[in-house]
């Protein structure tokens, strides 16, 4: 089976690819976890190409997930966040790829980026009601390290559970 590579986003077509794979991938697998609202506004507000250009500037390095010169998804890491960790803030893959490894592939790539940087761990957020992928975290080795209730603005909060996996 083919694996799956990371692209870094850098021109003007990948941001705009990856937009639109948080748009497919958001409202199919967020439906039932969040309300529609909430997904439409996390989309404007965090998942949209000015959003992502915007978190690129600030450190948030945006990678696309291609299999066999497809793109398969997407995901976003902040190096030394905090300091001697890294967090990994988005690993997203269309439904027809999920289960099939790949979420694996990516996982060592951003582990080999981590070591390359010495540092310790990678750390994530995840909806504490969003049960696959929990179990695909866990699956990967991550633990439950804390619960956080974040006000994200919009009259809107994400609930969610703090994984960690050591590098």
């Amino acid at each position: 089976m083919a694996k799956a590579r990371l692209k870094r986003v850098s021109r003007e077509r990948d941001f705009l690819a990856a937009a639109d794979l948080a748009h497919t991938i958001w409202r199919e697998h967020y439906a039932g976890i969040i309300s529609s609202d909430q997904i439409e506004y996390m989309l404007e507000q965090f998942q949209s190409v000015p959003a992502i250009k915007n978190a690129d500037a600030q450190g948030c390095e945006y990678y696309l997930i291609r299999v066999l010169g497809v793109n398969a998804g997407y995901v976003a890491i902040e190096p030394n966040h905090p300091q001697g960790k890294l967090f990994l803030s988005k690993i997203y893959l269309l439904k027809e790829y999920r289960g099939k490894g790949y979420a694996r592939d990516v996982l060592d790539e951003v582990r080999e980026m981590a070591r390359g940087l010495r540092l310790k761990s990678i750390w994530l957020t995840v909806a504490k009601n969003n049960r696959s992928s929990l179990a695909a975290y866990e699956h990967l080795g991550f633990t439950n390290t804390e619960d956080i209730c974040k006000d994200i603005g919009g009259g809107f909060v994400m609930d969610d559970y703090v994984m960690e996996l050591p590098i």
